[in-house]
């Protein structure tokens, strides 16, 4: 992204939260619309001056990695490291975030995410997120089915098997953290990249419950259709989005299921599979 910014003639500057405070600096004058980044090489930027934020991920702040006991100094140094940065990414000013803080928060907190989508008339599958053994085993006797997945993310979808639901590896397995329980939708994964009023919809061809974790999926271009793009929209504006790659499964009578919608996904390898021009339509969206 940074090259190609570059190539097309717009100034940019790298930000890496993670060598936050000691490699860069942030200065803000609250009820002033004031402020600004000195980067790691030295540039200085009037926070008021910057256009647009392109938000790869988010890895936190570098006292992260020496947190230790709450009240101690290297807990204090995380918690006031982050409470400057979100106040950043919560500004109010004409600054473009692709994407905000709430859209990222949105996507860590998936029922949440889950639940406003389906608010907005978007389908999803039959869905159980929590740790009572006894209605884990009650879905999953009126869904035969199921994957199950973390509420966070962070590990692949897999499918539910007797050896799962057994009592002792199950009651083990919710006192340690809650999951997700989701109907098996029979059918094929479709990707759709939403930026702006464009969308770039291809099927994700794969054998895998999961095809994050098959270096063999095929990516298949297809057109959007208008139901998709419909539901797309409705997505990106209950959560805030400029832009995002949405998840679907389409069942094998060709209804969309909603499973995701990513505030920071990855696109090269899509890009290079499919053909679609994602970087220069999000830099378009960025600089326009």
């Amino acid at each position: 992204m940074l090259a190609r910014l570059a190539a097309r003639g717009h100034s940019t500057g790298l930000v890496q939260t993670q060598v936050f405070p000691s490699a860069f600096t942030i200065s803000m004058y609250p009820g002033r619309s004031l402020g600004a980044l000195r980067l790691e090489d030295g540039t200085a930027v009037d926070l008021e001056d910057i256009g647009s934020v392109y938000w790869r991920n988010f890895g936190g702040v570098e006292a992260e990695s020496t947190r230790a006991t709450r009240g101690t100094p290297a807990d204090i140094a995380y918690y006031d490291s982050m409470a400057c940065l979100r106040t950043w990414f919560q500004a109010r000013n004409q600054t473009r975030w692709f994407n905000s803080w709430e859209a990222f928060q949105s996507h860590q907190e998936k029922p949440h995410q889950l639940a406003l989508v389906a608010r907005e008339g978007v389908r999803i599958p039959h869905t159980y997120i929590g740790n009572d053994p006894e209605r884990i085993l009650a879905f999953a006797r009126m869904v035969p089915e199921l994957i199950f997945k973390p509420v966070y993310g962070g590990s692949h979808t897999q499918r539910i098997t007797g050896r799962h639901l057994a009592g002792e590896h199950l009651a083990k397995a919710l006192k340690q953290a809650p999951i997700t329980l989701q109907e098996f939708v029979d059918g094929t994964n479709v990707r759709t990249y939403a930026i702006g009023e464009q969308c770039f919809t291809a099927e994700l061809h794969s054998d895998q419950v999961d095809f994050r974790a098959d270096s063999g999926t095929r990516v298949v271009p297809i057109a959007t259709p208008p139901g998709v793009a419909a539901a797309a929209a409705a997505v990106m504006r209950v959560l805030g989005l400029r832009w995002t790659a949405i998840d679907w499964r389409r069942s094998r009578d060709g209804e969309y299921f909603f499973l995701e919608a990513n505030p920071s996904p990855m696109f090269g390898a899509f890009e290079r599979q499919s053909g679609y021009p994602i970087t220069d339509v999000l830099i378009d969206a960025m600089t326009a």
